[in-house]
């Protein structure tokens, strides 16, 4: 070994060894088994992008504060970017309780800029906390490496247009973490999109999730009280979310508490395939909320009326004006219609557009059933969409219904418990489905019986045959894909 690489080692044992004295003996927090593996995954394994799912109080601070330090410390002249939803949240999370100025061994600082939340190294390093609301102030900036912390907050724009980019200059390593979302947003986006990469075989990437119980200094037999309290509550979302980091949409305020991809969606080809022998038998409906300038959006179901089941097949949700020409999109709508089943059709429409109706006769001599958009009915709507949800193969819905399935899982009542006022295109037209087949849930019971009969008599097997009634084959569920697309399950 030469003297400079000699020199080079006995200096980085130097500085690990203080580095770990100050966290062991003078803030008294080893590190755990989550945060080691998460700093070997970027400082052994170099990973280029790691998201880290963590559980409340689990020391996801405390991993940022470790990676950023040791980063600044090692490598001179480092610039590292703390990345909170708001700089305002970062400044209160690491900067005024003095977390982030008191974790590195003192002797290796220079300076404490308190305007710009920014801790400045004599090697010429520094550690800088902001918000990504502060978007001018990022853009073109060359990091070394980027947190984002508290994630599940953070904007798509800040992302993808200011951020990503920069990481580019200087191959830096983005380094994710939060707790998950109690709604669908960006932050699920971004996972779904990072674990299809892993899954293809990308070793610079990584998915970590950890659990409020991966961290000692937590009290377990408190833990576990506060968790049973809120199961006993009804509020066990809030606890798969909140203490275990599991993705868990619900809690407080949900307004379809009963609402769960698990249960509910299926692949788009395993579940056509299980309404063809039924397809005639079938009420196939398409209704409309043809808002042009803000958002045209599309609902197709079929409703068998001998088993009371509904299902949601696909959707048509255009933001873009300059997609939404009316013509357009019923050339649009009827594409997608015979695809689904090249058959009659029942179109339906906000009968507040009243615009559209006389468009698609006019041009088309089309008739289409009008439903009244008005708020008497919107809680007994409500109600029967919760014992839908909640009913034994009720309601089944493509995964393609990636905007019904938002729209669903984000429509939770505000602070006064008042319902979303937006956000609620495709669920007014699937409200306006279920009032147009005078929907009742009570009739599942006799549907399902006199269904299970008449087949029976027609010598249908339920053993081997498909049937709705009972669940999914098997055999199309085992070669449809292979796995669930909302399983996030990362070995």
């Amino acid at each position: 070994m030469s003297n400079n690489a000699a020199k080079a080692l006995s200096n980085h044992r130097n500085i690990m060894a203080a580095i770990y004295d100050r966290i062991n003996n003078v803030h008294k927090r080893p590190l755990h088994a989550g945060q080691i593996q998460l700093a070997k995954a970027y400082f052994n394994h170099k990973k280029r992008i790691i998201q880290s799912q963590w559980g409340r109080n689990a020391g996801k601070s405390e991993s940022v504060l470790y990676i950023a330090t040791v980063k600044a410390i090692l490598d001179p002249n480092s610039q590292i970017y703390i990345i909170c939803p708001e700089r305002k949240q970062g400044k209160e999370i690491y900067w005024a309780s003095r977390r982030l100025q008191n974790y590195p061994p003192p002797e290796f600082i220079d300076q404490a800029k308190d305007s710009e939340i920014r801790l400045v190294f004599k090697n010429g390093s520094f550690i800088c906390v902001d918000g990504c609301e502060n978007t001018a102030a990022h853009a073109g900036i060359k990091p070394h490496l980027v947190f984002y912390d508290e994630f599940q907050r953070h904007s798509q724009e800040f992302d993808l247009e200011i951020m990503r980019p920069n990481l580019l200059a200087k191959n830096s390593s983005l380094i994710i973490t939060g707790t998950p979302p109690k709604r669908d947003c960006y932050y699920m986006q971004f996972k779904k999109q990072l674990l299809q990469e892993i899954a293809a075989g990308d070793k610079t990437r990584l998915y970590l999730q950890f659990p409020t119980s991966i961290n000692p200094t937590i009290d377990k037999e408190e833990l576990q009280k506060t968790i049973d309290a809120l199961v006993r509550s009804g509020n066990a979302a809030i606890a798969r979310r909140e203490y275990y980091g599991e993705d868990c949409f619900g809690g407080e305020g949900v307004v379809f508490p009963f609402w769960s991809r698990e249960a509910h969606v299926r692949p788009h080809n395993v579940l056509m395939a299980n309404l063809q022998k039924d397809k005639k038998k079938m009420k196939w409906i398409a209704f409309a909320d043809p808002g042009a300038a803000t958002c045209f959006a599309v609902l197709f179901a079929a409703y068998n009326p001998y088993t009371a089941q509904v299902f949601i097949l696909d959707e048509i949700y255009e933001t873009d004006r300059k997609n939404t020409e009316p013509l357009r999109m019923w050339h649009r709508i009827q594409a997608k219609q015979k695809e689904l089943y090249d058959g009659r059709w029942i179109n339906g429409y906000d009968s507040a557009e009243a615009w559209w109706k006389e468009l698609i006769q006019t041009n088309f001599k089309t008739s289409l059933i009008g439903s009244a958009k008005t708020t008497r009915y919107i809680d007994d709507d409500i109600a029967l969409i919760k014992s839908l949800m909640a009913g034994e193969d009720a309601l089944y819905v493509s995964e393609r219904c990636t905007n019904f399935i938002q729209e669903v899982e984000n429509y939770v009542t505000d602070e006064k418990g008042d319902l979303p006022e937006d956000g609620d295109h495709l669920l007014d037209d699937f409200r306006y489905i279920l009032r147009h087949v005078n929907y009742k849930f009570i009739e599942r019971v006799e549907a399902q019986r006199s269904h299970l009969e008449a087949r029976t008599m027609e010598g249908f097997s339920h053993n081997r045959e498909l049937d709705l009634v009972t669940g999914w084959d098997e055999e199309i569920l085992f070669n449809s894909i292979n796995a669930d697309p909302w399983d996030t399950t990362f070995q």
